[in-house]
């Protein structure tokens, strides 16, 4: 059997910890007694793990102001239960602690050349604004700085975007583009937050002029509007327009005619086509398609805005939906050898921040499928 150099990498990690389960560990001894490539990697890690270096980063690791880094960034969002708090806490954590003890690992082996070259070879994503003269600003590296141009003055920080605005408040459009693997943030001018997931772009002017304050999506975004009773917020996705005064929602566009609008809090209005008009309250979502209108129906927040915090919930979910995450979140194209298999349902979760390698080692052990991951690609046999 092949084992999976990442998975097992994590395995360790967590059997040092003490915080392996009782499958996992198994796996682990299975592994190491069947190839003597992995029992050789324990063993290295062993001793990374257990060197003074290592020793005194894990010293150093604030895990509360780690976490507090990541939870500020999510100021005024409704958070998820307290349980799941905890736990997505740990994982975050945990994560980092994976990060560090992988480039320890890596460090020390002789591959370090081959893994450079690798990452050169590879094109990075590109988070980019573009302007209505034409121009394209480059907005995906962390560093924080300033952008000046006509009608704003652009504050670029690790993950987002705010600004403020010049002496010429015109209408002037942008649109502001999210690749595959990347998420972002922007504050528009009349202070109103938006996340926005992978594979997104939001259409936007600097400046609100008029009576309404409008934005176009295309992807999934997380709105955090600020009250304005005069000015209502008009979201436009092409199928239905999104009308409040001041709330909470989120929107995703990402199937083929069907939008879906969850409200988290206050209240919207929805409208469709040919007149079709729904208000939305806390807790429900309108789920629309052309051929059939609205449909009502109670949603749960921990699992509809997870995405948020880098994780995908699938429940009964067809592999062919799940391929779609993959494309938008890794930017891995499946490709199903046997079709039958998109129609297979599945459950579980998909982590962002781990590699993708895991996610498909983990769909072979639990559900026996058969894969091929190559240059990109990702074969379901």
């Amino acid at each position: 059997m092949t084992y999976n150099k990442a998975h097992i990498q994590e395995l360790i990690i967590e059997h040092a910890a003490g915080t392996i389960s009782e499958d996992d560990h198994n796996l682990l001894e299975r592994a190491m007694k069947d190839d003597p490539e992995v029992e050789t990697m324990f063993r290295e890690m062993q001793q990374v793990l257990n060197s003074d270096k290592a020793h005194a980063f894990f010293h150093n690791i604030d895990e509360n102001k780690a976490w507090d880094k990541v939870d500020s960034q999510m100021t005024g969002i409704r958070p998820i239960n307290s349980q799941r708090i905890g736990f997505i806490k740990w994982l975050s954590v945990a994560a980092l602690l994976c990060v560090a003890i992988a480039a320890f690992y890596y460090w020390s082996s002789e591959s370090i050349n081959n893994i450079l070259v690798a990452k050169k070879s590879k094109k990075n994503p590109v988070v980019e604004l573009q302007m209505a003269n034409g121009r394209r600003i480059d907005l995906s590296d962390t560093s924080k700085r300033l952008i000046n141009i006509a009608s704003a003055h652009l504050k670029k920080g690790a993950n987002g975007l705010s600004y403020q605005l010049s002496n010429n408040k015109t209408q002037e459009w942008s649109t502001l583009v999210i690749p595959p693997k990347l998420n972002y943030q922007i504050v528009l001018s009349d202070g109103t937050q938006v996340w926005l997931n992978s594979a997104s772009n939001l259409r936007f002017p600097f400046a609100f002029v008029g009576t309404t304050r409008e934005v176009y999506l295309n992807g999934e975004a997380f709105f955090k509007v600020a009250k304005n009773a005069v000015h209502p917020f008009i979201v436009h996705t092409g199928q239905t327009d999104v009308k409040v005064l001041g709330t909470q929602f989120n929107v995703n566009t990402y199937k083929t005619n069907i939008i879906t609008t969850s409200l988290v809090e206050g209240s919207v209005n929805t409208y469709g086509k040919n007149n079709q008009k729904l208000l939305l309250h806390p807790g429900y979502q309108a789920v629309y398609a052309p051929a059939a209108g609205f449909l009502t129906q109670p949603f749960d927040a921990d699992i509809e805005l997870a995405w948020m915090h880098d994780m995908y919930y699938f429940h009964d979910t067809k592999l062919h939906d799940i391929s779609e995450v993959l494309l938008r979140w890794f930017d891995v194209k499946v490709v199903f050898d046997d079709p039958a298999k998109a129609d297979e349902s599945f459950s579980g979760v998909i982590q962002k921040n781990r590699p993708i390698e895991v996610f498909i080692q983990n769909i072979q052990e639990s559900a026996g499928v058969k894969t091929l991951f190559k240059d990109g690609v990702l074969h379901i046999k």
